[in-house]
This record gives structure tokens, sequence and C-alpha cells, in this order.
């Protein structure tokens, strides 16, 4: 766990965000830099839109604009977040991050103490391995990740130097992202001014995107790996009670009760903290996927259009498929935590008949409980699902379709 937040807070900490922080997180010096990156993100979304608008009369000139605005805009809805709900985020980490919640219920406590066994030892491997994927996960996603945006953003501050040198533009012109700029470039020390801030805004995508949403992607992935363990439990309540107590019997039925009530207490916290971390999330998930279908439409009006094999093209190849992986990641977790609450709502009444009155009961409780399940809401009834990735793609190849045909009549 110590190795996944460190490389966490690595990233993070690099543009003032500090929730990773092991101590002094919430000092002042690193909030000033955490606002300092609000305010620069603030103005690349000025700058691009400026831009877009200036030239929506040249529509191609307009679209590589668009691409740029598209990233600015959702890395500064990044920052936001991570600066206005910072130490919500600090408290999600600490109840799902940096420790195990798990190992606070009475059952996995016991269980890790035992050396041998059959389900109980399983049940023990289960918790330690899926606890350890998941960091691996989470760790090794936020490298690829990481590498993948610096790559995207070093192609676009790459090209217009290579363009800038062969075609030996004295104006200056060429700085990287598409922006417009109220100053004039002919002075060189302006412009270095101008490209350094070109390049800091550029590579502060590759802090805000992949900290952020990986950050969402392991409090996440931690609901669904507990979901999961709970199910198992639940699956084999009989054969975990029997191996505790070594016979059925008053004992064994006290047992099996104590687990399922257990395992109710657990969910609760689950349910609760799903709950709270999706009221913080849920404009963040509506702004990107809205912002994504905008970016894949002029991506690939751009790809069209453009010499497919051409160096400033493999840019717009990297920048599309990174966004829709993006969507793909989370309608996957989406999907994932819906089922994972169908099959615990199916466990619960696994061989219901053979427990007594009293535990029938629990077990009708909790299953009206599981009934409302746990999605993950974008807008109004919308959830991340599989149907939203579906949806986010036809919605994407609409709007390019669209365009290539005004394309097409002019």
């Amino acid at each position: 766990m110590e190795e996944t937040i460190q490389v966490f807070h690595r990233v993070l900490s690099c543009a003032g965000v500090t929730i990773y922080a092991k101590n002094n997180w919430d000092s002042k010096l690193w909030l000033t830099l955490q606002v300092f990156n609000v305010i620069i993100g603030f103005f690349t979304i000025v700058f691009t839109t400026c831009f877009v608008i200036i030239n929506v009369s040249d529509i191609l000139v307009c679209i590589q604009g668009a691409c740029i605005w598209t990233t600015g805009l959702i890395m500064f809805i990044s920052f936001v977040v991570c600066l206005l709900f910072r130490k919500q985020f600090r408290l999600f980490l600490n109840e799902m991050g940096f420790r195990d919640s798990m190992l606070e219920m009475p059952l996995i406590k016991y269980v890790l103490k035992l050396e041998s066994g059959g389900k109980l030892n399983e049940l023990k491997g289960m918790v330690v391995t899926s606890q350890e994927k998941l960091l691996k996960l989470t760790r090794v996603l936020l490298k690829t990740y990481v590498g993948s945006v610096w790559l995207c953003a070093s192609l676009y501050l790459g090209d217009s130097i290579y363009q800038m040198i062969t075609r030996e533009d004295d104006s200056l012109r060429l700085i990287g992202f598409d922006m417009w700029i109220p100053w004039s470039l002919q002075n060189v020390n302006v412009y270095i001014a101008t490209f350094i801030f070109n390049a800091y805004s550029g590579y502060l995508c590759c802090i805000a995107y992949p900290g952020l949403q990986l950050t969402i992607i392991l409090l996440v992935g931690q609901t669904i790996r507990q979901l999961r363990i709970l199910t198992f439990i639940l699956l084999n309540l009989d054969e975990l009670a029997l191996e505790i107590v070594g016979q059925r019997g008053e004992s064994w039925q006290e047992h099996c009760t104590e687990i399922l009530t257990q395992c109710v207490d657990h969910y609760i916290k689950i349910k609760r903290f799903s709950n709270k971390l999706n009221v913080i999330c849920q404009p963040f998930y509506l702004a990107l996927i809205l912002d994504a279908i905008l970016l894949v439409c002029v991506c690939s009006v751009k790809i069209a259009i453009s010499d497919k094999s051409a160096p400033d093209t493999m840019k717009y190849y990297i920048h599309e498929f990174c966004f829709i992986l993006v969507v793909l990641m989370f309608c996957l977790l989406g999907q994932q935590v819906a089922n994972e609450s169908q099959q615990l709502e199916a466990a619960v009444t696994e061989k219901w008949y053979i427990f007594d009155r009293t535990h029938k009961t629990h077990v009708r409780i909790f299953k009206m409980a599981l009934s409302q399940r746990m999605p993950i809401y974008i807008f109004g009834s919308i959830t991340l699902s599989a149907p939203t990735f579906t949806w986010f793609l036809r919605t994407g190849m609409s709007f390019f379709t669209l365009v290539m045909s005004v394309f097409d009549e002019n």
C-alpha cells in the first residue's frame, strides 16, 4: 500500500494537491500552489475559448483549437474539484484508501489470525490478494496514464517547434497549443515566456487527468472489492460458521446470524461511502462524458481531413484514444458496481431455508435494502454503465457525421 500511496503523492504533489501526504497535507504553502494552478487552468480556458471564437470562420483551425479547449476544460474542472473538495477527498482516503476498512469486520479479524482452514482460509486469501491486486492495478494505470498524457502533450509542443523550424516562421506564432494571446510574440523574450506558459499548462494535464481520475478509480475499486468479499461470505455463510463452531446446532445458528449482522453493518458503511463520493463526483462524470463526446468528434474530423500518416496527425490519434479509454474505464467501473450489487442481492438468500426464524427476518430486511442497489449516477437517472459507453460512442460519431456533411457541402 505504501508504494501506491507514494506514487499518487509524487504525481499530485507536483500540482500542489497533497491529499496523499502523510503529514501537513493541508499546509498554506501547498494550498497556494494549488490555487495558482487553478488560476493557470482558468487562463488556459479563457485563451483557448477566445481562439475558438476568433477562428470560428475557419472551421479547420477552429477544430484544432476545440481539441485544446476540451482538454483544458477538464483539466480546469479537475483542479477545481481537487481544491473545493480536498478535505472530503482526504476523508475518503482515510476511510477507504490509506487503510483496508474490510479489516474492521470481526469475522475478517478472526480469519486473518488463522493459518489453515477451508472456506475460512479461502476468505483470508481473497481479502489479502484482492487488496494487493487493486493497489497494483491502480499504480500501473496511473503510471501508464501519466505516460500517455505526457506523450500527447509532448507531441503538441514538439510538432509546433518542428513546424517553426522547417517553415522558417519568423513570426514565432507557433506555440504548441492553439491559444489566443493578447500580446505580440515578436519579441523573443515574450515568446519564450508564452511558450513556457503553454508548456506548463500542457504538462499540468499530465497531473490533473491521471491524479483525480485514478483516485476516484481507487475509491470505487475498493467499493467493488468489498462488495465481492461480502458476496463470498454470504454465499458460504453455512460453511464458514460450521468451520468456526465445528458442528451444527444452536451455536452454529448464532454464528450465522452474527456474521449476517456484520455483513449488514459493513454494507451500510459501503453504501454511505458510495453515496457521499457520488454526490461530489457526479458533476465531474457529466462534464467528462459531454466533453469527451465533443473531443472525439473534433479529433475524428481532424484525422479524417488530414494525412493519416503525417506526424501532425499522430497527436490526434493519441488524444482521442486516451479520452475514449477514460470514459470506458469509468463506465466499466459503474457497470461492475451494479453487477456486484446484483450478485450480493442474490447471495443474501442463499440457503435461507436452513436458518431459524430470527435469521430469516434479518435476511428479508437485508434483501429489501439491497434491492435499491448502488448505481453511480451521472445525471438524473442516467448511470455509469456499459449502455452509457455505447451511447457515448454513438453520440460522438453522430456529431462527427454531422460535421463531415458540412465539410462535404462546402
